[in-house]
């Protein structure tokens, strides 16, 4: 594991932590960030396509049993974003549709999965 995915790993988690501590009650955040569901699918859309491409990158070489580290942060950590910026939607809209994060993590998992999917060999060296 290179410096890059220990820094992204320690965005994540603290995305995380301030998610679950938002459910618990013990942080507000509500109204902060008023994205509307349009923002909030193009973000989960765009972290799914970008660190889905991310993932097939950093882990092309490796085999099956080393990817699965690599799975767990590309694929969830990025959620903890998502679920952070839903957490700071304005309380009303949160209420009003209480299945936008479930719709959210669909299209993070799409668009995670196409470039996972459709893993282009490389063209490099043969």
């Amino acid at each position: 594991m290179k410096r890059i995915e220990l820094i992204l790993l320690a965005l994540f988690l603290a995305c995380w932590v301030l998610s679950i501590a938002v459910f618990f009650h013990l942080l507000r955040l509500d109204g902060a960030a008023p994205l509307g569901f349009y923002g909030l699918y193009g973000i989960a859309a765009s972290l799914g396509w970008l660190f889905g491409n991310i993932y097939v990158q950093r882990t092309r070489k490796m085999e099956k049993p080393d990817r699965r580290p690599f799975w767990a942060i590309y694929f969830f950590g990025p959620l903890g974003v998502v679920y952070l910026l839903r957490s700071m939607e304005p309380l009303d809209f949160q209420r009003a549709a209480p299945f936008v994060l479930l719709y959210a993590w669909a299209v993070y998992s799409i668009f995670f999965a196409v470039p996972v999917v459709v893993r282009i060999p490389f063209a490099g060296k043969r």
